[in-house]
């Protein structure tokens, strides 16, 4: 079935065809709305903000009224402000931050004037318009559309070592999102993981796990890849939280397990049910608590929850506590209960300034601290924003804090984003430090 919706997806995609919801992502070299590209198909810009396109008439007015704000308030900003001469420098690694900023800035106005954030798909269209991938050569002339992974290059860079580098994670990401907005992608069944979890010492890294584990079709290999993908993306908390344990060898002494995941946020749902090989893993029969703590609320199913509380029918040992609520506040309050490991998954601590009124993380890091347990944080950005992670947790505590590991993450997802160059993608929970203690 899988290989058969991959195939039918290829490049020769049915013009006219609307999907359900064509609005969850955004492709420059593609009908916004019926996802039409390629040979046959005559795409038209927009002519109020030019950075979006249709392949006629019928579909552009389908998207106006979603796409009329959105086009006037561009126009509005960009009598003040041109995006289309970015100020950039460009090097053997790629853009350099001044477009980032430049493009960030323009969306900080956009927001302003839209009175809300930009959407997923109008980010991406900021993020990645029609453009070589490489060197953001904008003039229509010199691009030419890659059909693979539908990404614009210049002549080059089109047979370069960059778009050698990225078409493939590139394209499965294309592939998974035309699944996901036909409605063609459902959550996956992790009850094949629950029956033969038993020998832990099989696996290394995601994919270890899931050929140790599970029987995966293998009608074709872009099918195969879009559902390890998919699972990667359900298991990859548990299997990085197991992997560290493993590593720290770590063995609560208490007769349960209670581990914090601070800065929980809208991803939790979708590792829910992944969390219910987690007993098994760690070869234990004791209680397990899985306690949620953010600020953000969680869109988990009311029929699960009950007073802040979770139970897993499969798994009797395990449950889960959700509190939308900073964890310097949640640490104070009476619900608290002591954890054995506090983890953090793709937190950004750095993002905002120290003193900033939108920094939130020093009081909880300090917090963390004095729990004198172990600390797991995992980072999806580059590697230099990981280590200014690291660096921020040094400068909020004010000394060199030690780790135990530092460095890539075997249990990262294997389901790609795309995001700006140098990196052109990324991976949730790409990066890892594990702490034994942030405490001295």
């Amino acid at each position: 079935m899988w290989a058969r919706l991959v195939e039918a997806m290829g490049s020769e995609l049915e013009v006219g065809k609307i999907p359900n919801a064509y609005n969850m992502c955004f492709y420059a070299t593609m009908c916004h709305v019926c996802k039409g590209f390629g040979d046959g198909v005559l795409l038209k810009k927009c002519g109020g903000c030019r950075m979006i396109s249709y392949c006629g008439q019928e579909h552009q007015k389908q998207h106006w009224k979603l796409h009329k704000p959105l086009c006037k308030a561009i126009q509005d900003v960009l009598q003040d402000y041109n995006i289309d001469n970015p100020i950039i420098t460009v090097s053997s690694s790629g853009v350099t931050p001044e477009n980032e900023k430049k493009k960030r800035y323009f969306m900080f106005l956009l927001s302003i004037k839209l009175g809300r954030r930009p959407n997923t798909d109008e980010v991406q269209m900021f993020n990645f318009p029609r453009e070589c991938l490489v060197c953001h050569e904008r003039n229509a002339q010199s691009l030419k559309d890659c059909r693979k992974c539908v990404a614009s290059f210049c002549k080059n860079h089109v047979n370069g070592t960059e778009h050698k580098n990225i078409c493939a994670p590139l394209e499965l990401r294309f592939r998974s999102d035309l699944l996901a907005i036909r409605g063609e992608i459902s959550p996956p069944d992790m009850r094949c993981y629950l029956r033969h979890v038993t020998d832990k010492g099989k696996f290394q890294n995601m994919k270890d796990f899931m050929n140790a584990y599970w029987n995966i079709p293998t009608d074709s290999e872009m099918s195969r890849n879009i559902l390890i993908g998919q699972h990667s993306i359900h298991l990859t908390r548990p299997l990085t939280l197991f992997h560290a344990m493993r590593l720290l060898n770590c063995v609560p002494k208490s007769k349960a397990i209670v581990i914090h995941v601070v800065g929980a946020c809208g991803l939790e749902e979708f590792s829910l049910m992944g969390w219910e090989i987690f007993p098994r893993l760690i070869g234990t029969a004791m209680p397990v608590t899985i306690i949620m703590i953010g600020p953000e609320q969680l869109q988990i199913n009311p029929v699960y929850v009950c007073n802040n509380r979770m139970l897993l029918s499969e798994n009797k040992n395990l449950k889960f506590d959700f509190y939308d609520m900073l964890y310097e506040n949640y640490a104070r309050s009476p619900s608290f209960v002591k954890p054995d490991l506090v983890v953090g998954f793709d937190l950004g601590i750095q993002v905002h300034e120290l003193g900033s009124s939108k920094e939130t993380w020093a009081p909880s890091i300090k917090l963390i601290a004095k729990q004198n347990c172990p600390f797991i944080l995992t980072c999806r950005f580059t590697l230099q924003s990981f280590k200014k992670e690291l660096d921020r947790i040094n400068t909020i505590l004010g000394r060199k804090v030690n780790y135990l590991y530092s460095g890539q993450n075997p249990f990262a997802s294997l389901s790609p984003f795309r995001t700006v160059a140098p990196e052109y993608v990324l991976y949730l929970n790409q990066y890892i430090v594990i702490y034994r203690s942030l405490c001295k």
